[in-house]
């Protein structure tokens, strides 16, 4: 008997180290954007005199993956953060969905001149299929999402400028003439 138990032993040691990701605990979704590390991008939010709004330090999203994933199982959206969809391109059919999101959020559309187009405030919808949730769409070139209900406490509304800075995506809206503003 007692040798019987040390070879199961052996076996689940041998199995562990081998495969360590069937032993390893699943912690859930965690998202490849959203990090412990400080966000490297700022969005800065400016009403038609040029003051500034409000600003948001964001994590970016610029894959397909990334942007999938987006916020889908996170625990919280820390005050002043917010998660930046990026895309090569403006479209007329961007769409976010609440996939396995925690928590209800502000979702920001903003076309490819740096121009707040759309503002949804996104609710929870906890056992909806994937198929059933709503889209949330709009015209944009870079998605945002921030804080539920701070969109509105900060008077970030469509027409409101947008300016992102950052190490690798940056435009700023004064420097574009003729509003034909692009991500740099």
């Amino acid at each position: 008997m007692a040798v019987l138990v040390i070879g199961v032993a052996v076996l689940a040691i041998a199995g562990a180290v081998i495969f360590p990701e069937i032993f390893a605990e699943s912690p859930g979704i965690e998202s490849s954007v959203i990090s412990d590390e400080s966000p490297a991008h700022r969005v800065f939010f400016e009403n038609q005199r040029g003051h500034t709004l409000w600003v948001y330090d964001v994590w970016v999203a610029e894959t397909g993956p990334e942007r999938y994933q987006g916020l889908s199982g996170t625990a919280t959206l820390p005050d002043d953060t917010g998660l930046l969809f990026v895309y090569d391109q403006e479209a007329d059919d961007r769409a976010i969905v609440m996939r396995e999101m925690n928590y209800p959020i502000d979702i920001v559309f903003v076309d490819g001149s740096g121009t707040v187009t759309t503002i949804h405030s996104a609710s929870l919808e906890p056992g909806v299929p994937e198929d059933d949730l709503t889209h949330y769409s709009g015209r944009a070139r870079w998605i945002l999402e921030i804080p539920h209900g701070t969109a509105e406490n900060h008077a970030i509304v469509p027409g409101t400028s947008v300016r992102i800075t950052g190490p690798t995506h940056s435009f700023d809206s004064q420097l574009v003439p003729n509003r034909e503003r692009d991500l740099i």
